[in-house]
């Protein structure tokens, strides 16, 4: 299985150390390979805004050397985790910068087929409060990207390291890990059939209606013609994608 994992900070704080329960346990049902992205490390530029993404293609955004490899690792993937600790009650800046560079792959853009076959994971853990919202942010990246399935984990630890958390605590918490983390196992295992959610179906269906219907030579015509050049404003559908060869 390969699985990419994008770190929305690296202090090596509670966060990254429930990654590696999930590491550990994922590797102990078989051969795991695991691609890694440290933010803002790799990936010290905010978005500019610029629509060149939209308007002329990804290849063109001024910070693609950096994008487009976490893309390419993206596309390869069989799961994809992302965990990222609480900042003012959100997902950090550096995550936040990261999916405001994908916007383009949002199912209302130029959505990655690859994308509608793979599971993800979200990981958020805070001393205090806010875990709620940062993962119903990177959830709903997620579900805007076609992935099929995503199992979510948050936790208030109540300390300011994973050192510092009390015993009973962690206990509660490699437990639950262990969980999810092999839950995402079998899912990634079942990925290709699983049936897809409702949501993205309907969306997908009414985005395409949406996108369709732009006039000819508008500023959102290369999501026209991708959509038109994938077949699906004919009938078919990033859905139907069949196993891997």
């Amino acid at each position: 299985m390969k699985v990419v994992i994008i770190y929305g900070n690296h202090t090596g704080g509670s966060t990254e150390h429930c990654v590696s329960i999930v590491k550990n346990v994922l590797a102990s049902f078989g051969e795991c390979s695991f691609t890694e992205f440290f933010l803002p490390t790799d990936l010290p530029v905010i978005c500019r805004g610029c629509f060149r993404c939209f308007e002329d293609g990804e290849e063109t955004c001024p910070d693609a050397r950096l994008v487009q490899p976490i893309v390419s690792a993206m596309r390869e993937a069989d799961g994809l985790i992302f965990a990222s600790p609480v900042y003012a009650c959100e997902v950090s800046g550096a995550m936040k910068t990261l999916f405001d560079h994908l916007c383009y792959i949002w199912m209302t853009h130029r959505p990655m087929e690859e994308m509608f076959s793979k599971v993800g994971m979200v990981i958020s853990v805070t001393a205090g409060a806010g875990t709620v919202t940062s993962i119903r942010t990177m959830e709903k990246n997620f579900r805007y990207w076609g992935v099929k399935r995503t199992i979510g984990f948050g936790a208030a630890v109540q300390a300011m390291s994973w050192n510092e958390v009390a015993s009973a605590k962690k206990t509660k918490l490699e437990a639950k890990l262990t969980r999810k983390a092999s839950r995402f196992y079998r899912m990634m295992e079942l990925r290709y059939t699983l049936r897809p959610m409702i949501f993205q179906r309907i969306m997908f269906k009414l985005l395409g209606k949406m996108i369709q219907g732009y006039e000819p030579g508008s500023r959102l015509s290369r999501d026209q013609n991708y959509w038109r050049d994938k077949g699906w404003f004919n009938g078919k559908s990033p859905f139907m994608r069949g196993a891997r060869e």
